[in-house]
């Protein structure tokens, strides 16, 4: 606990500095960064924009008032003149109804020379074209209508409305007969952009429309690709003025708006507008949201970076340029607002906002936070190594120390057992409470018997202090396998010939000689066998076998007793270790024997294996090298 305390108080500590630090660092770089965008955004945002507001060549399309506010661009006709009927409906019903075009072309034609207006005149004209057509006289049809689109001098002048649908009969004429001049009339028509005051813009965008499918029908697309767009610009522009012109006309509010000002229309798509006046007129320039997008994107662009965005907000709050906002959990998703200040002069109820992206100051501050980060990480590194040492060095000695206790503990309780015996015993024989010199023999070879096991134990106690001061010494020489494992047996016949314990020896003939101390190798097999002895139940079974297998030979000590598990086998080896630790255990020992079969064993170059199962017994295996081998 003390080393714990140790350790986690100075690195909360530390831990608590480094991110008081990286706060700091972090505030500074913010303001650093506040203070250098806002300069720059001065430059590039807070000016006025790079637009000339009073060229109409500059905006997507445009509407002029007179000074009485009257509109006359877009222009509309909106008055029907109050011509003589010339009983004009009779030829119509000869066209449409009856279908007698050769009566219906007499009808038009005496109409056209009867009447003085121009506009009927031309009228019937068509009709009479038209008629044609509907004859299927193409060639008499194309030849009336070229003497409409190219009068002669002493004609009347024809209309411009009238020579317009005049020149698109011409071409679709054109275009059915495969005529060689139907490119050529396609370009001279798409070239007139210019409108004639008498011409509706309603009337000028049908018109050009018209043209633009008659090339598309005549496969002319390509060749007049750039006369094309230029129409289309047209027709786009006057189609935007005419909406806004019926905004204003329905908003008389949206008249009221400050000169050279841009602000928002709400019509189907959104425009932008700014008026201003001239000596004899007003002109409303109004301009698509696309291109306002564009009149700010190149800045938009310029201003944003890998730390910030930036975005603009029309008069109305919606985004015009820049990166959309997404409110999510409390926060903007994307970055966090740092500055909003209005436009130029131009636009003054519009915003640039700015915005740090997330995470940028770490980024920034990232060389800093690494230099605290890296230190703090290798200041609690050397605590927790240094603590590691210390816990490991405590827990070491703690564990030494409960070896130590459970050795003393251990050592007492063994040779207390056997000193407890022999002193019953010389008590009872001092007494005299014995029946007969058989009975006080039988005594005296009790006592021998505990004293032989005193000595036992006190020799492995010998043993282990050696093998901890590594001074066992051993004389190592070519040895007899049978003479080592019949010593082994006469030692422990006497033990083993009791009742109710069958031991069986097989001692395989002409086995080769092992490099061995002959007398180490003794206590090894007395080690194994006593430990079959005593940890097997009461009708024992004890086999001995020394065999040769490949270059080796092999010592075996089998019993049928208790057996081990996986967990125990990996530990028998360790000294003072015992399957069963409890001083009340039924068989006596100090979790020596194995721990000093195994060392004598090594310094033998030996090896020695356990295969042992619960209540099924254990085999101890034993091998040697040979001499020479």
């Amino acid at each position: 606990m003390l080393l714990g305390v140790a350790v986690i108080l100075p690195t909360v500590c530390l831990l608590w500095f480094m991110s008081q630090a990286v706060k700091n660092e972090r505030l500074a770089v913010r303001q650093k960064l506040i203070d250098s965008y806002t300069s720059r955004a001065q430059e590039i945002f807070f000016k006025d924009p790079e637009i000339a507001i009073e060229d109409p060549n500059e905006f997507s399309a445009s509407i002029i008032y007179d000074q009485n506010d009257k509109l006359i661009y877009p222009f509309r006709t909106n008055q029907t003149a109050n011509f003589p009927a010339y009983n004009i409906e009779k030829a119509w019903e000869l066209e449409y109804v009856d279908k007698n075009y050769d009566e219906a072309i007499k009808q038009y034609d005496s109409i056209s020379l009867l009447s003085s207006i121009v506009e009927i005149t031309y009228d019937c004209k068509i009709a009479v074209v038209r008629c044609l057509i509907k004859q299927k006289k193409t060639t008499e049809a194309i030849e009336k209508c070229r003497q409409l689109v190219y009068p002669s001098p002493d004609t009347l002048p024809i209309p411009p409305i009238h020579s317009a649908y005049a020149r698109l009969m011409l071409i679709d004429l054109y275009s059915k007969t495969n005529h060689p001049d139907v490119l050529k009339e396609l370009q001279n028509q798409l070239s007139q952009i210019e409108v004639k005051p008498s011409i509706s813009t309603e009337t000028k965008i049908f018109v050009l429309g018209e043209l633009i499918k008659l090339a598309q029908k005549s496969g002319l697309i390509e060749k007049l690709k750039s006369e094309i767009e230029k129409t289309q610009k047209i027709i786009n522009s006057a189609s935007l003025s005419i909406m806004a012109a019926d905004y204003f006309d329905a908003d008389i509010a949206a008249q009221g708006k400050p000169d050279k000002t841009f602000y928002k229309i709400q019509t189907t798509p959104p425009l932008y507008c700014i008026k201003f006046k001239n000596d004899d007129k007003k002109t409303v320039n109004l301009l698509t949201a696309e291109k306002m997008k564009q009149l700010w994107q190149s800045s938009v662009d310029d201003f944003t970076d890998e730390l910030i965005f930036c975005r603009i907000l029309d008069n109305t709050g919606q985004i015009i340029a820049g990166q959309p906002e997404m409110w999510l959990g409390g926060k903007y998703s994307q970055g966090q607002k740092f500055l909003t200040r209005s436009l130029g002069k131009f636009f003054p109820d519009w915003q640039v906002e700015l915005y740090f992206r997330y995470g940028i100051f770490t980024a920034a501050a990232r060389r800093q936070q690494m230099i605290y980060t890296w230190t703090a990480i290798l200041v609690i590194g050397l605590m927790v190594v240094l603590a590691g040492v210390a816990g490991k060095t405590v827990a070491r000695q703690v564990k030494l120390n409960k070896l130590k206790n459970d050795f003393i503990a251990t050592v007492s309780h063994e040779l207390k057992t056997p000193l407890s015996s022999m002193r019953v015993l010389v008590d009872t024989l001092l007494d005299g409470n014995y029946e007969g010199e058989k009975t006080a023999a039988e005594y005296l070879q009790l006592v021998s018997k505990e004293n032989e096991r005193l000595s036992r134990l006190i020799d492995n106690f010998l043993t282990f202090s050696r093998m901890e001061r590594n001074k066992q010494a051993f004389d190592i020489g070519p040895a007899e396998p049978a003479e080592i494992a019949k010593a082994a047996v006469d030692a422990v016949q006497t033990k083993f010939g009791k009742a109710r314990c069958k031991f069986d020896v097989s001692i395989d003939e002409n086995l080769p000689q092992v490099p061995a101390d002959k007398d180490a190798m003794v206590t090894v097999l007395l080690n194994l066998l006593d430990n079959a002895y005593k940890y097997s139940y009461d009708d024992k079974q004890i086999e001995l076998k020394v065999f040769a297998e490949e270059d080796k030979v092999c010592f075996s000590v089998k019993d049928n007793g208790i057996g081990m598990g996986r967990r125990a086998v990996k530990k028998i080896f360790n000294r003072f270790y015992q399957v069963d630790s409890s001083l009340s255990r039924s068989a006596e020992g100090t979790g020596l024997g194995l721990a000093i079969v195994k060392f004598i064993v090594d310094a033998h170059k030996g090896q020695i294996t356990v295969e042992s199962k619960p209540d099924e017994g254990s085999e101890f295996v034993v091998k040697m090298p040979i001499v020479g081998k």
